[in-house]
C-alpha cells in the first residue's frame, strides 16, 4: 500500500481508538510479588537477585497514563516508542514493532495489543513480563528488536471469588478459585464497551461512516499440582479486534488515493491452546515440555485498494531443560520445532515497497492482482547456554542457538555472551553481545506469486555494556550505552519497475541494512517517606541505508531525546496520587513540495493530444490537458529529513481504595492539553500543508472490587 493510503487509514482507525484508550483497569497484586522488581536491560518483572533499579509490578500497574496496564506501562522505561499507528506496539532501541517477538507461558501469541492500544491480558493476571532489549538469552530466537515475554500467573488454591474491573470505556471479569484439592482454575472476559453507546460515526461534512472500534479477550489457565514437584498447566487464551468504515467519493484524500473509496474493514482475532509441564528429576534437573496451537485469522478490506484474507494455523513443541552442576555452574539446553500453514487469498492493487525504507508511488496505481495461495513452513531451534560462576564476583554466560527452516531453507547459527560483574560492594560492570535473525514478518514478500520465496532472514548483531549502582535499598541508578548493526533488509527490487521488466521478475531483495546505537539512564528511589519514583533518560541514533540509491537518513522511530519522570505518592492509607512527565524528539516525516498529475486511463482519452505515456493502468499527461485528474503523485524531498516539534504532556492519577476489594481510579492523560503535532496533512495537490495534533486531554473513570 501506498504511504499517504497508509496514513489516511491509520488516521480513520485510530482517530477512534484513542478515545477508547482511555479505559482503565487495576491488578490486584499477590504477597509473594512484591519481591519482583524490573531491569533497565531487561525490564525483567521477576524475583530476579540482580541489583539496580528495581521497580515492582505494583508500580506499574499505577504508572500515570497507563490506564492500569503494566505492558503499556513500558513507554515509562528508557528506549521505548509505542507506535500510535500500530496499536500502540513499542518500537525499541532503533527497531520497529514488526522487529520484535511475543511471547505468553513460552509460547508466541497472535498480537498483544488491541486497536486502543491496550494490552490483550486481564491486568489482574499478570505475574511477571520482562523486555529484553538486546543480545537475549539463547533460548530466545525470531526476533531482532525485543522479546516481549509475559508469564501469566497460576490460578490461587483457594475459595472462588469474582473480581469485576469496570469503566466507561470497557469491562472486566474474573472469576476463578480451587476446582479440587490440587487443582484450580481461573477464566477471564473482557470486552470493549464503546459499542453500547453509540454504533456508527457518520461526517457528513468529511463523507466518512466509522463503526466504533471493537474488541474482546480472553483467558483461561487451570492449575494442577500432580506432586511435590511436577505440574500441569493448561493454558488458553484469545482476542479479538474488528473496525469497519466506509469512504465516499467526497472523502479529503479521494486525490490523493482514489481506491480508498468504499467500504473498508479490518477484521483479526486468535485463538491459542497449550499444555505445559514441568518437572523436577531426582539428580536435580528441572524439564519444562509444552504443546501449543495457535489459529490466526485477519481480513484487511479497503476500497479497491486491498481485500484480503489470511489464516494462519501454528502448532509447535517445546522442550527445555536447566541441569545444575557440582562445581556452581547451571547447564541450560532446549529445542522447539514449529510447523506454520499460512493460507491466503488477496486481490486489490499492488506496489512492492518496504515504506520504512523507501519513497513509495501512491497504492491506487499499483497492478492490479488477484491470488491464491498457501505456505507451508517448517522449522527447528535448537539452544544450549553455560552459566559460568568465574570467580565469587563474575558470572559468564555463553550461549549458542540454531535454527532451521524448510521455506527459506535457511540455517543459521546465533552465539550470545553476557558477562556480570561485580566490582564492588556498590557498583557491577555488565555486558553482552549477540548475533540474531528473524524470518520475514511481512509475508507478501516471500510469496511465489508477489514476492521472493528465495530472501534470506533480516539478521543484527548487538553490543551492550552497562553500570549498576546500588547507593542503598532506596536509591539505585544503571546506565546502559547499546550499538545495534542490522543487515539484509527487505526491500523492493528497483529492476522490477523497469519499463522492460517481466512479470516473473523478483520483487524483493535483501539490500538495506540499518544501525542504532545510545545511552540510556535510569534513577530509581523505591518507597520511602510516602513516595517512590523514578527518572529515565535515553539518547540515541538511528539510521537507514538504502543499498539500491545509496541514500543514507534517519529511521522512522528515531527520537534522539525520550525522557521521563514518574512519582507516585501515598497521601493515606486509602489515597495514592501519581504523574509522569514524558519529554521525546519529535517524529520524523519526508517533506512534500507538491504533486504530479496522474491521470486515469481509457478510450475517450486515447486520442486526447495531451497524453504522453498510457498502460494498462493509468496516463500520465500534461496537468492543462482535458482528462480528469486521477490522483496527484507527491514530489517527495529526502526520506526522512524533516522532524516535527519535539513532544512532551503530563499524566495524572488517583487511586482511591475506601476499603479492601475496592478500588476507584482517575487517570488523566495529557493534563495540561499539550498539542503535540504527530504528522503533517496535505491539500489534494499537495501545495498546502495542515499540521495534525493528538488528542487534547483525556480522563478515564474506573472502579474495580471483588467479592
Amino acid at each position: 500500500m501506498g504511504r499517504l493510503a497508509i496514513i489516511n487509514l491509520c488516521s480513520v482507525a485510530f482517530a477512534l481508538s484513542a478515545i477508547a484508550s482511555t479505559h482503565g483497569e487495576a491488578l490486584q497484586t499477590d504477597a509473594e510479588n512484591k519481591a519482583s522488581v524490573a531491569e533497565l536491560s531487561k525490564i525483567k518483572i521477576t524475583g530476579s537477585q540482580n541489583r539496580g533499579p528495581k521497580i515492582s509490578t505494583d508500580k506499574l500497574l499505577k504508572v500515570p497514563g497507563a490506564n492500569g496496564d503494566p505492558i503499556r506501562a513500558i513507554e515509562a522505561l528508557p528506549g521505548v516508542v509505542l507506535d500510535e499507528e500500530k496499536d500502540g506496539e513499542p518500537a525499541v532501541r532503533g527497531s520497529s514493532p514488526e522487529s520484535n517477538i511475543y511471547l505468553t507461558d513460552h509460547m508466541p501469541v497472535g498480537y498483544l495489543f488491541h486497536n486502543d492500544g491496550s494490552s490483550t491480558y486481564n491486568a489482574n493476571i499478570i505475574e511477571d513480563f520482562s523486555l529484553k532489549a538486546g543480545a537475549w538469552d539463547a533460548q530466545y530466537y525470531n526476533a531482532i528488536g525485543a522479546v516481549l515475554d509475559t508469564k501469566l500467573r497460576d490460578p490461587y488454591h483457594e475459595d472462588i471469588t469474582t473480581t469485576m474491573d469496570l469503566s466507561f470505556l470497557r469491562a472486566a471479569v474474573l472469576v476463578e478459585g480451587a476446582v479440587t484439592e490440587n487443582s484450580a482454575l481461573y477464566v477471564s472476559y473482557r470486552e470493549s464497551l464503546l459499542k453500547w453507546y453509540f454504533d456508527e460515526i457518520y461526517d457528513k461534512d468529511e463523507d466518512i461512516s466509522v463503526q466504533v472500534p471493537k474488541n474482546t479477550d480472553y483467558q483461561i489457565k487451570y492449575h494442577v499440582r500432580v506432586s511435590d514437584t511436577s505440574n500441569l498447566r493448561f493454558v488458553a487464551t484469545g482476542a479479538q479486534d474488528r473496525l469497519s468504515f466506509d469512504l465516499g467519493e467526497n472523502f479529503e484524500d479521494a486525490k490523493k488515493e482514489p481506491g480508498l473509496v468504499g467500504g473498508g474493514l479490518w477484521d483479526t482475532d486468535y485463538d491459542s491452546q497449550s499444555i505445559l509441564f514441568d518437572t523436577l528429576f531426582a539428580g536435580g534437573t528441572s524439564a519444562l515440555f509444552v504443546l501449543g496451537h495457535m489459529e490466526q485469522d485477519f481480513t484487511l478490506k479497503i476500497g479497491t485498494l486491498f481485500d484480503v484474507d489470511t489464516t494462519v494455523d501454528d502448532n509447535r513443541f517445546k522442550a527445555q531443560f536447566q541441569t545444575p552442576l557440582a562445581s556452581g555452574d547451571t547447564l541450560r539446553y532446549g529445542v522447539e520445532s514449529q510447523n506454520r500453514n499460512f493460507t491466503y487469498t488477496m486481490e486489490g492493487l499492488y506496489n512492492p515497497c518496504n515504506e520504512e525504507i523507501e519513497n513509495c508511488d501512491p497504492a491506487s496505481i499499483g497492478e492490479a492482482y488477484n491470488e491464491q495461495e498457501r505456505l507451508d513452513i517448517n522449522g527447528v531451534h535448537a539452544f544450549v547456554a553455560y552459566d559460568w560462576l568465574a570467580t565469587p564476583f563474575w558470572q559468564l554466560t555463553f550461549g549458542l542457538g540454531s535454527d532451521y527452516d524448510d521455506y527459506l531453507k535457511e540455517s543459521n547459527l546465533q552465539p550470545r555472551l553476557e558477562s556480570r560483574y561485580e566490582v564492588n560492594q556498590n557498583w557491577t560492570l555488565t555486558s553482552a553481545v549477540g548475533k540474531h535473525y528473524q524470518f520475514p514478518r511481512d509475508f507478501f514478500a516471500i510469496t511465489k506469486t508477489l514476492g521472493n520465496p528465495d530472501l534470506k532472514q533480516v539478521n543484527s548483531e548487538h553490543y551492550v555494556v552497562g553500570f549498576e549502582y546500588q547507593l542503598n535499598e532506596t536509591i539505585s541508578a544503571k546506565l546502559e550505552v547499546y550499538y545495534k548493526d542490522i543487515h539484509d533488509i527487505i526491500i523492493s527490487n528497483p529492476g522490477y519497475e523497469d519499463e522492460e521488466s517481466t512479470p516473473d521478475e523478483l520483487k524483493y531483495i535483501n539490500n538495506a541494512s540499518g544501525r542504532a546505537s545510545g545511552i540510556e539512564l535510569l534513577v530509581n528511589k523505591n518507597f520511602t517517606n510516602k513516595w517512590y519514583g523514578w527518572m529515565s533518560v535515553a539518547y540515541s541514533k538511528t539510521k537507514r541505508t538504502n543499498h539500491n540509491t545509496g541514500e543514507n537518513f534517519n529511521f522512522s522511530y528515531d527520537r534522539p531525546w525520550i525522557v521521563n519522570l514518574v512519582a507516585n505518592y501515598e497521601y493515606d492509607k486509602h489515597i495514592t496520587v501519581g504523574a509522569k512527565w514524558r519529554y521525546m524528539s519529535g517524529g520524523l516525516v519526508t517533506p512534500i513540495s507538491g504533486g504530479t498529475a496522474i491521470y486515469e486511463c481509457g478510450d475517450k482519452y486515447t486520442d486526447d493530444p495531451s497524453i504522453t505515456e498510457c498502460d494498462a493502468h493509468r496516463v500520465v499527461a500534461n496537468p492543462n490537458g482535458d482528462p480528469d485528474i486521477y490522483l496527484y503523485d507527491p514530489i517527495e524531498g529526502a526520506i526522512n529529513s524533516e522532524r516535527l516539534p519535539a513532544k512532551h504532556s503530563l499524566d495524572l492519577r488517583l487511586d482511591y481504595t475506601p476499603r479492601e476489594g475496592r478500588t476507584y481510579y482517575i487517570d488523566i492523560h495529557n493534563a495540561y492539553a499539550r498539542q503535540n503535532i504527530t504528522d503533517y496533512e496535505y491539500s489534494d495537490d499537495y501545495e498546502e500543508r495542515f499540521a495534525i495534533s493528538e488528542l487534547e486531554s483525556i480522563v478515564s473513570l474506573g472502579l474495580k472490587f471483588t467479592f
